[in-house]
């Protein structure tokens, strides 16, 4: 399933059902080298790979038991993300940006996220788009999302 289809079958699920969450823990992020290759494993197995662009970051969840790692391109990492402080060959951010997000009651399935790579979506997981913009979707896995993510009341 292409991410336009993804985002016209799943995208009203968040719409009638989803309600506003911020993303509450700290990440640690690195400047990307041009072509790194990411797979992101969550506790229930691989959730998706990348391959990092000029100017992406490599992000990684400080505060899941598995830690971890994902791509964002430059431009959308500042919008989502504030320094917080350095520490190594990278630094410490704090997540600024919401998402509208709903849980997922549907059979298992794969879907193309927006950087164009598969992602697996479990029964379970959370439905998400970034908030206000509403231009994407993607996945959170159950476990990664409560502990990460807050509502935002």
């Amino acid at each position: 399933m292409t991410q336009e289809e993804a985002y016209q079958i799943l995208y009203p699920l968040i719409e009638q059902n989803g309600k506003l969450y911020y993303k509450c823990s700290l990440v640690y992020v690195y400047k990307a080298k041009e072509g790194e290759y990411i797979e992101t494993w969550t506790a229930d197995g691989l959730e998706t790979t990348n391959y990092s662009k000029v100017g992406d970051f490599v992000v990684q969840n400080l505060q899941t038991e598995c830690l971890e790692q994902y791509i964002i391109p430059e431009d959308i990492f500042f919008k989502r993300y504030e320094f917080f402080y350095f520490t190594g060959e990278g630094a410490v951010y704090k997540p600024t940006g919401k998402i509208k997000a709903a849980k997922y009651c549907g059979e298992d399935l794969q879907f193309v996220a927006k950087w164009g790579r598969l992602m697996s979506l479990k029964t379970g997981d959370f439905l998400a788009t970034p908030y206000p913009e509403c231009n994407e979707i993607y996945r959170i896995a159950n476990q990664e999302f409560f502990e990460t993510y807050e509502e935002d009341l």
